[in-house]
């Protein structure tokens, strides 16, 4: 078997290794003839893992051709196929427009604790590519803070925000409490000015 032919444990698109394994046997100088009865021998040999259970729970000589393996090898790792997708799916994964940075933070590490696949590095790069750099004070300012001290760990990035950044009203609390906040104000301001309007007449009433 090539040492340079890939090891599939069950992760990864099944289709993209069955691809691989063919070019692969296929590169080796074998004859036309020998093909394929190597492709079926040897395909057992480029499993791991919970892979190989599955291999070695075939029925004995239910399967004569490649055709059938990768038929049966395809159907049963399909999850594998669309954990993949989801996976690279979370590299488009990005701030949206008025979303503030606790509700980014969470939104992130729900989608990143759902895929197993999703390595902590891979994870701390691609929650930092998706920051907004134009969004609110807050954001800019963990974008600092992880520039001067690049995280390693998806628990680092999470201190930081704790440390530098969760104090901040407006990315803590949101459009909604900034527009409370703003609402509240003109009550003030109303009240304020009902409570002159009333004191005056009285206050000329009383010198009459």
């Amino acid at each position: 078997m090539p040492l340079y032919l890939k090891i599939y444990d069950g992760t990864t698109n099944p289709e993209d290794h069955i691809i691989h394994y063919v070019t692969a046997i296929k590169g080796n100088d074998l004859s036309k003839e020998q093909v394929p009865s190597v492709l079926l021998k040897k395909f057992g040999e480029t499993l791991t893992g919970g892979v190989v259970t599955w291999y070695l729970q075939l029925p004995a000589r239910s399967i004569m051709t490649l055709e059938e393996m990768a038929d049966k090898f395809i159907t049963s790792h399909a999850g594998a196929k669309k954990a993949e997708a989801r996976v690279n799916d979370i590299f488009a994964f990005k701030q949206l427009p008025g979303e503030g940075l606790r509700d980014f933070l969470a939104r992130f590490n729900r989608v990143r604790m759902s895929l197993l696949n999703v390595s902590e590095g891979m994870a701390v790069t691609t929650f930092q590519n998706g920051l907004n750099r134009n969004r609110s004070r807050a954001t800019r300012k963990l974008l600092s803070r992880l520039i001067k001290y690049p995280p390693t760990t998806w628990e680092e990035i999470h201190n930081a925000y704790c440390a530098k950044v969760r104090a901040d009203e407006d990315d803590l609390n949101g459009p909604t409490q900034q527009l409370t906040s703003v609402q509240m104000e003109s009550r003030k301001d109303r009240w304020s000015n009902s409570r002159r309007d009333y004191a005056g007449p009285c206050l000329n009433r009383e010198r009459h």
